[in-house]
């Protein structure tokens, strides 16, 4: 089938001005042409979809997801008493979810193998609706690890490299690993490695050798140094805690310079808390007090910007699945890069896209709008680069050439 996307404006993924009167022409699954409304004719051939007023951009690339926990304040209790049927019925609405807000290619970063696979498969065969979709299945943690409950325990450096090669085996396109202990997690300790940076060094060359990629949680400095040290393709959250519970940070610029010069990328789930805040469900004391992220978050984005101006490569990931952090969510990402960073629009954007898939190694058939591309397009209604809260306005959805939202209408 071909289509023919018509707006005020396209945004490419590559380049930082947008084309004014933009075309997408579809053919089937693939981007045919990117071209302007003035070339098309009189008479194009095909089904028109316009929106005035609109912005055509490609589609969102959510880079962190938990697709079994279900956002709710009782993630954690439900997560770890529900049967592998029920948490199938929570990840088959979840992947639904986040392609209905315009999020074509999906990261699944831990969830039990009985679950990611068998919904990756349902996916890939249209059994079922839901973005591409990447997965990493169980993630590799230490016994009483963050996320034991639904993870790999291997405590050797010899158990973690068994432990990836079966999630190889398996199927996961990338591997994820805790190199410290996390929130989610009682009595596991997020200021403290769980691994040493030669235990890291060897999975990160194993899985090269395998053809994949490592992600991994890290929190504490100690586990953001173990996992800069090691190449770790992808740190995951790059909090910067102190090891001192009485101190908020332990922000290493030079480090961040390390990040920077290997080409590694961060993904900081930076928009938790504007989530939160935004849908008015209030912080209690403890929590704030339990989190250096929610009692200093000027601080964050001052070392979130100081990452970004040393050349650092951030990715969008949001960790829905997470106590309040829906599947439906992502546009909070870039909203938060931009009124909390304060990068550009245009940056946050490309972060949401053409470098989240350079980082899932993807970047060939998705990211970007070109020729020969798959078609993941979004329409928004409304200029992104004036107001970025436009990328929660999307009125059209193109998913691997399935027309899935049109004038705002959900169509699956």
């Amino acid at each position: 089938m071909r289509r023919i996307l018509i707006a005020d404006q396209l945004i490419d993924g590559l380049s930082h001005t947008p084309i004014k009167n933009g075309v997408v022409i579809i053919q089937d699954q693939t981007i045919d042409a990117i071209t302007t409304k003035d070339q098309l004719g009189n008479d194009p051939e095909g089904e028109i979809i316009e929106v005035p007023g609109g912005t055509i951009m490609p589609g969102f690339i959510e880079m962190h997801t938990h697709m079994h926990c279900s956002a709710e304040p009782e993630a954690y209790e439900q997560v770890t008493s529900e049967t592998h049927e029920e948490l199938l019925m929570r990840s088959v609405e979840a992947v639904r979810s986040t392609l209905i807000s315009g999020v074509t290619t999906m990261r699944d970063l831990g969830s039990k193998n009985e679950i990611a696979f068998a919904v990756k498969k349902a996916v890939s065969e249209k059994k079922i609706h839901g973005p591409r979709l990447l997965v990493t299945g169980t993630p590799i943690t230490t016994t009483a690890g963050h996320c034991n409950f639904f993870g790999t325990e291997a405590d050797t450096a010899d158990n973690v490299i068994s432990a990836l090669r079966n999630q190889v085996k398996l199927g996961a396109d990338y591997i994820k690993i805790m190199s410290t202990g996390g929130v989610f997690t009682p009595r596991s300790n997020v200021r403290v490695a769980q691994y040493n940076s030669d235990t890291l060094r060897l999975a990160v060359k194993d899985a090269e050798r395998l053809g994949v990629r490592v992600a991994a949680h890290c929190h504490g400095t100690e586990g953001v140094l173990n996992c800069a040290d090691a190449g770790i393709h992808n740190l995951v959250h790059s909090t910067w805690l102190s090891a001192d519970p009485a101190e908020s940070w332990d922000y290493r610029p030079e480090v961040a310079d390390i990040i920077a010069e290997k080409g590694l990328w961060v993904d900081p789930t930076i928009a938790i808390a504007t989530i939160r805040t935004e849908k008015g469900i209030p912080f209690s004391d403890q929590e704030i007090a339990a989190s250096a992220v929610l009692s200093d978050m000027e601080g964050r984005f001052a070392i979130l910007k100081d990452m970004w101006d040393r050349g650092v490569k951030f990715v969008t990931g949001l960790d829905t699945g997470m106590s309040y952090v829906g599947f439906g969510d992502f546009a909070y990402t870039p909203q938060t890069m931009v009124e909390g960073m304060g990068i550009s629009e245009m940056e946050a954007i490309i972060c949401s896209t053409l470098t989240s898939a350079q980082c899932l190694g993807i970047d060939s058939e998705t990211g970007t709008l070109e020729a020969n591309k798959s078609a993941d397009v979004v329409i928004l209604n409304g200029d992104p680069l004036s107001n970025i809260r436009r990328l929660h306005d999307v009125d059209t959805i193109i998913s691997q050439g399935d027309l899935i939202k049109q004038t705002g209408k959900v169509l699956i």
